[in-house]
């Protein structure tokens, strides 16, 4: 686990859920954090992709606007990047693009590949709280905040 990259990314996304940056401002911003090997920030990274256009430049408001049931979805990659938890999952849950098609060459049926990996993943932790494991440390993080806590002190 990389802390400092992890905060950068977190920051990052917030920024980008508030309207405060662009998604191209998002992407040069991260850019620093790569190459990276914390697994937990490639697989957030690769799944916030499906998220933004990246050939328009736009903020999160209007009709590039994110719907809430999405925004609570990354609010808990945030929440993740920001626990000290790792990332514990076999695979990225959702493969990039190219690994769609490497995976697909190379076995000639990706869906029965890609299902097989899932399947994996889902006996061992929990997809409903991806990027976290298991429920109890979701809860935990809920319940103890590191950086999305309205409690002010």
């Amino acid at each position: 686990m990389n802390r400092n990259q992890r905060n950068i990314l977190a920051e990052n996304l917030r920024h980008y859920l508030s309207g405060t940056i662009t998604n191209f401002e998002f992407m040069n911003r991260i850019e620093p954090i790569y190459p990276t090997d914390d697994k937990g920030i490639r697989a957030i990274e690769s799944e916030f992709w499906f998220y933004y256009d990246d050939l328009r430049e736009h903020r999160n408001l209007g009709k590039h606007k994110l719907t809430d049931e999405t925004e609570k979805y990354i609010k808990r990659f945030i929440l993740f990047l920001k626990s000290d938890n790792e990332y514990e999952w076999k695979d990225q849950k959702f493969p990039n693009p190219i690994k769609w098609f490497l995976n697909l060459i190379t076995f000639g049926i990706y869906s029965k590949y890609s299902d097989e990996k899932e399947l994996e993943n889902i006996e061992d932790g929990d997809e409903r709280v991806w990027p976290f494991f298991r429920q109890s440390e979701f809860e935990k993080e809920i319940n103890e905040p590191k950086y999305l806590n309205k409690k002010t002190t």
